[in-house]
């Protein structure tokens, strides 16, 4: 867990970076993006698929923590296009930023209270 924690942390930073990037040159795409963003973020299956990938995620090993985290949100956004059958892609974007954003912030959690 020593070094596992920056991928988390940049996910989140990221994240906050593009929203203050949008608040400061008034870009109407980051506002639809982070608007959907706050949508879908509040869909039970997105909440319950980013705590799963959060919990899951192992402390130690790097190549196993990548792989859960990029290809199973990958997997599982795949799943909800099909069964909820989305049409726009930019829909599957947000929710593939939403399940990493639940997830990354669940593994700091479980990193937190671990450390204790």
């Amino acid at each position: 867990m020593k070094s596992l924690w920056i991928i988390p942390s940049a996910i989140l930073g990221v994240n906050v970076l593009f929203i203050l990037f949008g608040l400061i040159t008034n870009s109407g795409f980051v506002g639809s993006f982070m608007g959907g963003t706050a949508a879908i973020f509040t869909d039970p299956l997105i909440i319950i698929a980013g705590i799963l990938i959060g919990i899951f995620l192992p402390k130690k090993d790097i190549k196993m923590f990548l792989l859960i985290l990029l290809i199973g949100t990958g997997v599982i956004t795949v799943i909800f296009h099909f069964i909820i059958n989305t049409s726009f892609f930019m829909t599957d974007i947000i929710r593939f930023n939403n399940i990493l954003i639940l997830s990354s912030i669940v593994f700091l959690l479980k990193g937190i209270k671990l450390a204790r």
